[in-house]
């Protein structure tokens, strides 16, 4: 059968035989090297560590060919800079975890291995090191020099950009002329993709034969014990010895029978096996069940085969009865029972694959690759598919491993990125998800006083919420309470007995789930600030928010001021949530967080706080502008003038000569009035504008 690579140059019609491709296939993978390591360029440095050109390089080249700007990936970039900081944090914390860490990495290698093996050097490398590739592009890079987005960079990352290109550029610049001119700009890319098709479906067998790997197939011992324990399901079936009389008229046959027939009379037909067909009559459900009844030496009665539709009356010479099958014929069917229900059970070291006849895989490694499966996923993941797997991952991490793809910044990038992760989680499931940082002694005394009204569950299944409890700052009840408060008070509560803290309790059921993620970031800041982070190369864009108010509020004003408002308002709600104890700052950013989102259209959270600053800061002589501003936008944007009409008139009777005054008196009348007093104001405003020009 023809490869897919000889289906491609069929496309641009070469004659080329299969044999013919793979010779030039051969020649084109033929100049491989081993992989230099470059300098690293720094980005920023994060406590002892850093953020790498590597690391960016990497997230570009796991992303489509059309997304690896230097744009697309700032995004992801900034989080790979967040993670390595909080990784930074866990390892001064829990340097303990060192030897877990280091020992799953070393685990899961030889599968990262296999990956950047099958992703990079075959499908995006098409066969060669990064250094083949960027010699060749180092090479012609006037070629390359308007591709891209970042044109005029530094050779590597528009190497990274450009790399399949460059992988099929170099590939074909290595194929005869014969077949280089076939191929063109229409049919490039299909032929590339079919070489990385054959290249990805080829390599696993080519490196099973190059490192003589063979599996091992164990003797399914089980399959006899079953057939031993359940000889009743391999009974051989119930036979018949019978003679036939038959006619295709029923009442001919009936006249035969009542004149008396003997069994000499009837014609033997071959041995009957139950349930099977019968020579020359087909199948004869309606005789089964008479014979499964019938005792030898009678006749049966009449009979219509549903096949010949003739007429038949069977005589019984002998019934055979079935017979246990021997081993030899029974042990296929023992074997596909015993495998429907799963793994038959063997010795842990019992050797499963082999390389140049040395043990590589045993059911060990099985065992162990399936206890890290989903319950739900366990089907698809019998002995024989997890064997393959393992040697899959073997073969392509020794091929990785001798082509240096281990040594490439790539692959050194993601085991950076990958450890990261794994001591943030650390840190998030030893602090962040567990106590948030309050000593053990708090969490009992809590629990003991809390636990009839807050707390059902066993201390240590509780002590996530009771940090919780412990942690959520005053003004997070106030909020709650400011905007919520008709949740925890009766109609007919005195208006002089209403305090926030006598239903805390109430409101802590109600806010735990969304103050949790609040005071994870507020701790984390925390613990953050002993790991300094310096920013190298301001091009890309990086930002580590700061760990003081004022510091907030200057990032937060330039984000405002460049209109990035999403921004803006993350950065002001971090100031919120690090800094709750600060009274005015807690203030002037709810008036900030209000305006943007008025001016972002959301102004259902614009009213709410501004219903907050009138709440928390009542007394304030500038809280008349919250009153004002929560009025407009119920009158002016949400169309709700009712509300809007009382708003502003406790707005007048509050503060009665504000500098607003005069404004909100104006918006009660005109909502009064229906709308004519504004329209009426403009008609004359207009009037005065157009006298004015006479």
């Amino acid at each position: 059968m023809p490869s897919r690579l000889y289906e491609s140059l069929k496309a641009v019609q070469s004659v080329l035989t299969a044999r013919q491709i793979l010779v030039i296939c051969s020649v084109a993978l033929s100049f491989l090297s081993c992989t230099s390591t470059p300098q690293d360029k720094v980005i920023a440095k994060i406590g002892n560590s850093a953020l790498y050109a590597s690391d960016a390089e990497f997230l570009a080249a796991i992303r489509p060919e059309n997304g690896r700007g230097k744009k697309a990936i700032e995004g992801d970039l900034q989080q790979v800079a967040d993670t390595r900081r909080a990784a930074e944090t866990a390892r001064r914390l829990y340097a303990g975890a060192q030897n877990k860490v280091a020992s799953d990495m070393a685990e899961g290698e030889n599968a990262r291995l296999a990956q950047v093996y099958t992703y990079f050097y075959l499908r995006a490398n098409l066969g060669n090191t990064d250094k083949v590739l960027l010699d060749y592009y180092k090479k012609n890079e006037t070629k390359y020099s308007s591709s891209g987005d970042s044109a005029g960079a530094n050779s590597t990352a528009n190497f990274i950009e450009l790399r399949e290109k460059v992988a099929g550029d170099l590939f074909i610049s290595k194929l005869p002329a014969e077949v280089k001119s076939r191929i063109n700009d229409s049919s490039k890319v299909a032929f590339l993709d079919s070489v990385r098709r054959d290249l990805i479906s080829s390599e696993a067998d080519k490196l099973r034969t190059l490192y003589k790997i063979a599996e091992v197939k164990p003797e399914n011992s089980a399959a006899e014990e079953y057939y031993k324990a359940h000889p009743e399901e391999f009974q051989t079936q119930k036979e018949y010895k019978l003679r036939v009389i038959s006619s295709a008229d029923s009442a001919e046959l009936a006249k035969k029978i009542s004149t008396g027939i003997s069994a000499d009379s009837a014609t033997p037909i071959p041995t009957v096996k139950h349930g099977h067909a019968i020579m020359d009559i087909g199948m004869f459900p309606a005789l089964f069940d008479t014979l499964g009844k019938a005792k030898e030496g009678i006749f049966t009665p009449i009979l219509q085969a549903p096949d010949t539709k003739i007429f038949y009356v069977f005589f019984v010479d002998s019934i055979i009865p079935p017979t246990l099958k021997t081993w030899d014929r029974a042990k296929w069917i023992a074997k596909s029972i015993v495998e429907s229900k799963g793994d038959f059970p063997l010795d842990s070291a019992a050797v499963l694959a082999t390389e140049n006849g040395k043990p590589i895989i045993t059911e060990k490694e099985v065992l162990a690759f399936q206890a890290k499966v989903a319950p739900q996923r366990k089907a698809g993941f019998r002995r024989d598919a997890v064997v393959k797997t393992l040697i899959e991952r073997h073969i392509y991490a020794r091929a990785a491993r001798e082509k240096g793809v281990d040594k490439s910044l790539e692959y050194i990038a993601w085991n950076r990125q990958l450890t990261d992760q794994a001591y943030a989680q650390v840190l998030i499931d030893s602090l962040l998800s567990t106590t948030l940082g309050v000593p053990e002694d708090s969490l009992k005394v809590a629990y003991e006083t809390e636990k009839d009204s807050l707390f059902e569950k066993p201390y240590d299944d509780s002590k996530l919420d009771i940090a919780v409890w412990l942690r959520i700052p005053d003004i997070s009840y106030r909020r709650e309470f400011a905007l919520n408060a008709q949740n925890y008070t009766t109609a007919n509560t005195a208006e002089v007995s209403i305090d926030w803290k006598n239903y805390k309790r109430a409101m802590y059921k109600q806010i735990r789930y969304r103050e949790f993620s609040a005071l994870q970031e507020k701790e984390l800041a925390e613990l953050q600030k002993s790991v300094p982070v310096a920013i190298a190369d301001t091009s890309w864009h990086l930002e580590f928010l700061s760990d003081d108010a004022q510091g907030l509020v200057s990032q937060a004003k330039l984000k405002y001021d460049s209109r990035d408002l999403q921004k803006a308002i993350q950065i002001l709600a971090r100031a919120q949530t690090l800094f709750p104890q600060n009274d005015s700052l807690q203030k002037s950013t709810s008036y900030e967080l209000a305006n943007i989102y008025q001016e972002l259209g959301q102004y259902r959270a614009a009213t709410d706080l501004y219903k907050i600053i009138t709440q928390l800061w009542e007394n304030d002589s500038d809280s008349y502008k919250a009153y004002f501003m929560w009025g407009f936008v119920l009158n002016e944007y949400e169309k709700k003038d009712s509300l809007a009409l009382n708003i502003f008139e406790e707005m007048l009777k509050k503060f009665p000569n504000s500098d607003l005054s005069d404004d909100a008196k104006i918006m009660v009348d005109n909502i009064k009035s229906g709308g004519k007093v504004l329209e009426d104001l403009l008609k004359k405003i207009e009037a005065d504008t157009s006298g004015a020009q006479y």
